[in-house]
């Protein structure tokens, strides 16, 4: 009954807002919120105010393209479930890349205790004193840490540098841990090992504009015989200010996200926040340079990587690619499937569907 009255209090306080912003009445809401439950997408209240449909210039037809989680098990049908694994352990998708000679991330060493997880040349550490004596090595920063399994940053880290005063880790948000409560397993849920990776460096020619912090693309693709790879959509993760990396996190964080043109790689958008706090950037509030005059570096180079890339995976249809802006050119950070919260933010950006002719098209190959 809590859960009903909560939704209910969430309902009117966003509809009254979106009324007094000079949207339509709550009961015009309601309606159209009725009226989308009962469509294909079965787009839910959530939806209709993350995407803000309840917008003007959206016609009925746009509206009908938007996805929403009501949607995901479709889309994720699009991938053969015994392939999932390899979207989900960035151990295996950087030993496949490797072999085909595609650039991705360097990882020092793997902590996985009790086991020994083999990555290249990284070192195994199978216990906790292990962890702490790498830790503990100065030559060993700056690192970045994440699980080999984790989706939305969780269980990332920037360390900078090592303070031996304090026998502690200094991150770049500027926080202190100490090596002692450095608990790396309990970030690595699916027990694949946390990763001990050298920080990428960024494109030269971006940090004028955007800062020092490598950013990425995430690229959606579409692979089958007929069609693919095809580059579906496509957006920028922007940083701010001391964040360790680009994940948006409904930009709560400050962090940016911009639309692309898949013609020829222009910022076509820049937004921050989602739903009824969603707002359009013109300025990167760090460097104060014009966003929208930004293209992505060597564009053509960068899907030619993607595609290639994609095509190691053919029974993974529906593909989310995360390439770094890297200092030699395109680096895969890791292959994400559909339930990793891109197709929302594609959407927010854009303030088109997923669903287009293309994407239809694709389904009904793919789909009963």
């Amino acid at each position: 009954m809590k859960d009903v009255r909560d939704k209910l209090n969430a309902f009117l306080q966003q509809s009254r807002e979106v009324h007094a912003q000079g949207g339509p009445t709550p009961w015009r809401q309601l309606r159209d919120i009725a009226r989308l439950t009962r469509s294909e997408a079965r787009l839910g209240p959530g939806d209709y105010y993350t995407y803000r449909l309840f917008e003007p210039g959206l016609t009925p037809a746009a509206v009908a393209e938007f996805v929403g989680w009501r949607m995901e098990s479709r889309l994720d049908r699009l991938n053969e479930r015994s392939w999932a694994c390899l979207g989900l352990d960035k151990v295996l998708t950087a030993e496949l890349l490797a072999a085909q000679g595609l650039r991705c991330t360097e990882t020092r060493a793997v902590y996985l205790p009790g086991r020994t997880r083999l990555l290249q040349s990284a070192r195994p550490l199978v216990d906790l004193a292990e962890l702490q004596a790498w830790l503990r090595e100065p030559a060993h920063y700056p690192f970045f840490g994440k699980p080999s399994a984790s989706g939305f940053g969780r269980g990332a880290c920037f360390a900078e540098r090592y303070d031996p005063a304090a026998d502690a880790v200094c991150l770049r948000s500027g926080e202190r841990v100490a090596v002692a409560d450095f608990v790396a397993p309990r970030f690595d849920l699916e027990q694949l090992g946390y990763l001990l990776q050298t920080p990428v460096a960024p494109d030269p020619r971006l940090v004028p504009q955007i800062g020092s912090l490598v950013t990425s693309l995430r690229v959606m693709v579409l692979l089958d015989e007929v069609e693919g790879p095809l580059i579906h959509r496509a957006f920028w993760k922007l940083p701010t200010g001391t964040n360790m990396n680009d994940n948006f996190n409904d930009g709560r964080t400050g962090n940016l996200a911009a639309g692309i043109e898949l013609g020829d790689g222009r910022v076509t958008r820049v937004v921050t926040g989602s739903g009824l706090s969603r707002r359009e950037v013109q300025r990167h509030p760090d460097t104060g340079a014009d966003l929208l005059a930004l293209r992505v570096p060597d564009w053509a180079a960068v899907r030619a990587f993607v595609e290639r890339a994609a095509q190691v995976f053919p029974k993974l249809r529906f593909q989310q690619w995360d390439i770094a802006l890297a200092d030699g050119g395109p680096l895969a950070l890791e292959l994400n499937l559909f339930g990793t919260g891109g197709g929302e933010l594609s959407q927010i950006i854009e303030r088109r569907g997923l669903l287009d002719a293309t994407m239809r098209r694709f389904l009904a190959r793919h789909t009963a």
